[in-house]
């Protein structure tokens, strides 16, 4: 290179590299994406039947959602 020092690219050697953020936990996901669902229906109009029925699943899921992060879901004999 023709370039000075101060005009090259920095060289990249493996101990540079920033290290990728760690993959966030089965838990911390579950606990995120029962919040995004009690958010969504965190308040419900009590005489429309369909948005109690969506409001209740998305209450079954979170909670199915989190027991499985704990590993605590209910077996299939019980």
């Amino acid at each position: 290179m023709t370039g000075t020092p101060a005009e090259q690219a920095p060289s990249t050697t493996l101990g540079a590299l920033p290290r990728p953020a760690p993959e966030p936990t089965d838990l911390a996901v579950a606990v995120r994406v029962a919040q995004l669902l009690l958010a969504e229906h965190e308040h419900v109009d009590h005489e429309d039947v369909f948005a109690l029925n969506r409001a209740h699943g998305a209450l079954t899921e979170s909670l199915r959602i989190l027991l499985r992060a704990l590993d605590t879901e209910r077996g299939e004999g019980q």
